[in-house]
């Protein structure tokens, strides 16, 4: 039997908790004459657990299917596992892989709630792309919202993203985020420790939480409302001696006090994008974008819209310019890649 195989058969055995598994690898040199019964297995080790498995044909035919798809078969064992990961005291014993992009140890989580606000994905998308392009790898879990936004921005820059999932690694979930699946799979890396055929059932996002918090430095919650399952990851990377960092929102509204929260119980305070480098990635060296020139009328209008979205009438009113005046404005930042439009009339600043 080779050792591979006797690794991926210890990974799906039942009966055994994770860091259980992980005692079993540190402390047996071949994983495989356990389940052939040639050596003694340590105390707590159930031998007659291990000699009841038998889906080693099955392994063996998931390899080949595996290999066919392009997809790597990563162990704990291996240099190219991730150290970061290594070190959580319940990493998966096998990862599954599939990407260009090698399993970083610059790496970084944003996450946020899947029922994002446009602002909210907009902030993420444009915190991934700035620190992709200091060569930071963006960690997330593919879902919709806040993730997405955060795999899209990174995909643009050098870091690349990572994208961790809560299933088999055939299998896109949620099936809208099919064309953001292939480009990670093309330009990143989708990563699972479920084997192929694995459904995302809820128990599995929990897990899937752990593995984003572990590969990352540190670990951002852009947007969550008090139930949202980003909050897990947080909590986790709080356990495992990550820097737990959120950005703050209107303190009324229910997307923003899951982060909010996180803030109160200690969570570092974001406010632009080198609190993220300076805390986690201090040998960074992180160049800050030149400042856009604008004139004095785009300046005034730029620093009427605030942080939040602004509805077009508000600024005509406010400004007390021409209707015909500020749009010429507006459109003149967007040209410059200062706003950006919003569906209904409302424009908002680019961080």
């Amino acid at each position: 039997m080779e050792e591979l195989t006797a690794l991926l058969a210890l990974a799906r055995l039942t009966g055994i908790d994770r860091a259980r598994k992980r005692w079993i690898v540190e402390h047996h040199d071949s994983v495989a004459s356990l389940f052939q019964g040639t050596i003694r297995a340590a105390e707590g080790v159930d031998q007659q657990l291990l000699r009841a498995f038998h889906a080693f044909e099955a392994i063996e035919a998931e390899r080949v299917q595996l290999s066919r798809m392009g997809v790597e078969i990563i162990t704990i064992r291996d240099q190219a596992y991730p150290a970061p990961l290594r070190a959580i005291p319940d990493a998966p014993i096998v990862l599954y892989k599939k990407g260009p992009l090698p399993l970083p140890c610059e790496a970084f989580a944003v996450v946020g709630a899947r029922k994002a606000t446009f602002e909210g994905m907009m902030l993420a998308e444009r915190i991934a792309e700035t620190l992709s392009s200091a060569g930071i790898t963006v960690v997330s879990g593919l879902a919709r919202g806040i993730d997405a936004a955060a795999h899209k921005g990174a995909l643009r820059q050098k870091g690349g993203t990572v994208a961790v999932l809560g299933c088999g690694i055939e299998r896109c979930y949620p099936a809208e985020n099919w064309s953001l699946f292939r480009a990670v799979a093309q330009e990143g890396a989708l990563v699972t420790e479920y084997i192929l055929g694995d459904k995302p059932w809820k128990g599995h996002f929990p897990e899937r939480n752990r593995i984003i918090a572990g590969l990352s430095r540190g670990v951002l919650v852009v947007e969550a409302s008090e139930r949202s399952g980003s909050l897990i990851t947080a909590r986790l990377g709080l356990e495992y001696g990550r820097e737990v960092m959120a950005i703050p929102g209107r303190v009324f509204d229910e997307a923003h006090k899951g982060a909010n929260n996180l803030i109160k119980q200690g969570a570092r305070l974001v406010q632009d994008i080198g609190d993220i480098v300076s805390c986690c990635f201090p040998h960074v060296k992180f160049r800050a974008e030149a400042p856009i020139d604008m004139d004095g009328d785009e300046g005034y209008i730029y620093r009427l819209m605030g942080v939040d979205r602004v509805h077009v009438d508000e600024l005509i009113e406010k400004s007390r310019f021409e209707t015909k005046k500020v749009m010429a404005i507006l459109t003149r930042l967007e040209m410059k890649e200062m706003v950006r439009p919003i569906p209904g009339g409302f424009y908002m600043r680019k961080v």
